[in-house]
């Protein structure tokens, strides 16, 4: 009779063969597993740098035995039968310095050192890591009961190198690594483990708003970085400058002068632009005690100023694509899936800053990167129209470069009204506050300066409607004609002020009266422009009646003979004006609804195919949708394998 163990084992085995890798090499990483079906894992360790890949237990055999004995020198192979040297090259009385090498070739095998027979060596590598890496004391604390005790099994090497991997600087050294060598793994740059994002931003404590989020877990985060190294902490702190409430939680005390000269110099050639702006704000809130950085405030103001957002060589062209690309990956791998979209949007920011920092350090061509990773916003589309249910004030139109630039500018005009005292008789103020010629505040004169920033996307506004606004909306909503001059001052006012159910009711009242004809339209542009706007209104004021009205209206011009609406045009103004529906339950049965009677509408040339590749975004990012949406999703692909 056959051992059942036995069988669990080759049963096992057939199952990880028939499974992808990605779940095989998961389940695989588990010892519970492992030890449950009699399983073991022995994996290839690939080094990129030379493109030689070698058998771990092959490789760690051979380590463990010259730790154990600095003048030996072990041999491995190589997946393609290449013999390798592993030595260690330290003088006496040092830490090993393990290499593995052929020939001229050599690669450090630093990393390893957690495998020697030596607590003191263990424990020695274990806080220079711990230090150099930031690694956070619960881990380190916990590493360093287990090498206190014993050398780790060969798995346990995986799983405490990921622990180093699995920070900011850790990541900065893979992307570096990777830039030099010329590939870089989309992995790398956007990584899918929400412990990384964790120890990039903080973790996500129940705050309701970026402002609460600041205070607490971003004022934390700031002081940990400042205690570790204040000219480093300083420079990955800006990292997380996309809102002004956590710019102003950044301290520089514990810099030195000459520290923060180096730090404002690095940042005007080499920084993101993300980091410039933070700096800008910290640095007009210190100037009196720091005037050291005027001119580098001067210079950071005019490159951001003078950045053209048409040209190759844009920051914040890079910047969007980059936001794009990270949010995108975020919401394919479910990641901080469970916290408020401002949340995931600051991992997604300070991520994109990361990543603009590094390669701008490297001569690789920043034109045709920005564009492969544009080409991945679709994701981060659709999540973004659906993240409106909880954070309505946010249209994700607003991460292109132009409204990001505008932002900027925004939020330095802000910072220097809310300092003018400390800028009063320098150049910064007729840089930022005159109306000189070229000063920020000639630039600022479109309502995209003053729209939301992408943490700015709850109803939470301080704003108050203006008089005038009040006026100009009533007037304009009780206009016997009904067309495009009756809704301008109502959308333009909807994402900066609080909009009063009351408005949205007359909007409603007044799509009615039209008989959901809107009268003098010029062309198509402005047909959606009033469409999206009314979607946004809905959206703000939690009015699921507009939303009813509007869904009546785009039906109507879906195929209307002048100006049909397509349906990308179609699927951002239902996701808008769901919004209106807050409750996830409402939300998922009214867009399910309204894509299902497009499914089953007449679709032109390629537009099922468009609307299924949204739907599957869709519920990737949300699931529950699904529910709503399996007739849809079974038309659409009936139409596409037609």
């Amino acid at each position: 009779m056959k051992d059942s163990s036995y069988e669990r084992s080759v049963l096992a085995q057939m199952v990880l063969d028939l499974v992808s890798p990605l779940i095989g090499d998961t389940l695989l990483e588990e010892p519970e597993f492992r030890e449950e079906y009699g399983l073991q894992a022995d994996a290839i360790i690939t080094f990129y740098d030379v493109d030689v890949s070698v058998q771990r237990s092959s490789l760690f055999s051979a380590i463990r035995e010259v730790l154990s004995d600095r003048s030996k020198r072990e041999e491995v192979t190589d997946t393609k039968g290449q013999k390798w040297k592993v030595k260690n090259i330290s003088e006496k009385e040092e830490l090993p310095n393990l290499v593995l090498s052929r020939g001229e070739q050599r690669l450090s095998l630093s990393n390893f050192m957690v495998l020697s027979p030596d607590k003191g060596t263990r424990l020695c590598f274990l806080d220079k890591a711990a230090s150099s890496l930031k690694l956070p004391n619960s881990a380190s604390d916990s590493w360093r009961n287990i090498l206190a005790e014993r050398a780790p099994e060969d798995d346990e090497v995986d799983t405490c190198l990921r622990e180093f991997h699995d920070t900011p600087i850790g990541k900065v050294q893979a992307i570096q690594s990777e830039n030099r060598d010329g590939q870089i793994n989309l992995s790398s740059l956007v990584p899918p483990s929400r412990r990384y994002f964790e120890r990039l931003v903080g973790k996500y404590d129940g705050s309701t708003s970026i402002w609460e989020y600041a205070a607490n877990s971003g004022k934390t985060i700031f002081d940990q970085l400042a205690a570790w190294r204040p000219y480093d902490g300083f420079l990955f702190s800006l990292l997380l400058s996309s809102h002004s409430s956590l710019t102003d939680e950044i301290n520089v005390d514990q810099l030195s002068s000459e520290d923060l000269v180096r730090a404002y110099d690095f940042l005007e050639k080499h920084g993101d632009r993300i980091s410039q702006l933070g700096a800008i704000e910290v640095g007009l809130r210190v100037l009196p005690s720091r005037p050291e950085i005027e001119q580098a405030l001067i210079r950071l103001i005019t490159q951001i100023r003078d950045d053209d957002v048409d040209g190759q060589a844009s920051g914040f062209k890079l910047l969007s694509a980059l936001f794009c690309l990270v949010d995108g990956q975020l919401s394919k791998n479910r990641l901080l899936s469970e916290e408020p979209p401002f949340y995931r949007r600051l991992a997604a920011l300070s991520q994109a800053a990361l990543i603009h920092r590094q390669i701008l350090s490297f001569p690789i061509d920043i034109e045709h990167f920005r564009e492969w990773a544009f080409s991945k916003r679709e994701g981060f589309y659709m999540q973004s129209l659906a993240d409106m249910r909880l954070e309505p004030r946010w249209d994700p139109n607003f991460a292109m470069a132009s409204h990001i630039r505008a932002d900027f500018f925004g939020r330095i005009i802000i910072a220097a009204k809310k300092y003018e005292q400390n800028i009063k008789g320098s150049q910064i103020y007729d840089l930022v506050l005159t109306n000189k010629d070229e000063s920020l505040q000639t630039f600022s004169d479109s309502i995209e300066t003053w729209l939301p920033g992408p943490l700015d996307g709850t109803l939470n506004t301080q704003n108050i409607l203006p008089s005038e606004f009040v006026e100009a909306i009533e007037t304009q909503l009780r206009a016997e004609d009904v067309g495009p001059s009756s809704f301008p001052a109502l959308v333009n006012s909807a994402l900066i002020f609080p909009i009063d159910a009351d408005y949205a009711e007359l909007a409603t009242k007044a799509l009615k009266r039209a008989d959901y004809h809107l009268r003098n339209i010029k062309d198509k542009l402005e047909l959606f422009a009033i469409l999206d706007g009314l979607a946004k209104v809905a959206a703000v004021s939690r009015n699921p009646l507009l939303a009813d009205e509007l869904r009546i209206l785009v039906r109507k011009y879906r195929y209307d003979a002048e100006y049909p609406l397509s349906i990308h045009e179609v699927i951002k103004i239902c996701l808008t004006a769901a919004a209106s529906r807050p409750n996830l339950s409402e939300w998922t049965e009214f867009v399910g609804d309204w894509i299902t009677e497009l499914a089953f509408g007449e679709l032109k040339d390629d537009e099922a195919e468009g609307l299924h590749l949204c739907l599957n975004y869709l519920c990737q990012a949300i699931p529950e949708l699904w529910v709503f949406c399996g007739r849809a999703d079974a038309a659409l692909s009936a139409l596409i394998r037609k």
